[in-house]
């Protein structure tokens, strides 16, 4: 067995992710295409923190298109750690019994980061989503699906309003990924 199929074996067992979602704005989408790397707090963005990370998530919902763009790059997570060693949970050091702090942390949904740049191959990219709504129709995305159909890259136009919305922090779902990045790091260390 290639280390990829086990890779991929580990990070099934530990239930970790199978896709992890890139999310910026229709501007910005055809130069990541072009240059396949995603550079942190570069091109459009309402959240203008310079963080030094690229966001990444294992779910999508009306919270994230609001702030980070309604073009959504679906990647293959496992391909895509492999490419980008440095992608973990985003890890705020608490533990479950710092119920204090749960209302003091944002535990925003994309809760995994690669710091300063994320690159892959165009093969990584399961497919693009493009979130329409009120403002956003299907012509906006012209130029984007231009490129996306010359790459041949899936892509689909999905609505907002079918989105979930992110009112309540997913707190079991943060402490799931640091337990279980632990210990898929040890694992991996002797594949």
């Amino acid at each position: 067995m290639n280390y990829l199929s086990l890779l991929r074996k580990r990070w099934k067992r530990l239930k970790l992710p199978i896709v992890f979602y890139h999310t910026t704005f229709v501007e910005n989408a055809s130069l990541i295409l072009k240059e396949q790397k995603i550079i942190a707090n570069e091109g459009q963005s309402i959240c203008k923190e310079n963080n030094g990370v690229v966001s990444l998530s294992d779910n999508i919902t009306k919270g994230i298109i609001e702030f980070f763009g309604n073009v959504v790059f679906e990647f293959d997570a496992v391909s895509l750690r492999r490419k980008n060693k440095s992608i973990a949970p985003r890890d705020y050091g608490i533990s479950e019994d710092d119920i204090a702090k749960y209302d003091e942390l944002p535990f925003f949904e994309n809760e995994w980061v690669a710091p300063k740049k994320l690159k892959f191959d165009l093969a990584d990219i399961n497919k693009v989503l493009l979130i329409t709504s009120r403002d956003f129709k299907e012509s906006t995305f012209e130029d984007v699906v231009t490129i996306l159909k010359s790459k041949d890259i899936e892509y689909c136009f999905l609505s907002e309003r079918w989105l979930a919305d992110n009112v309540i922090p997913d707190i079991t779902r943060y402490f799931f990924r640091i337990e279980n990045w632990n210990e898929f790091n040890e694992v991996a260390k002797h594949v």
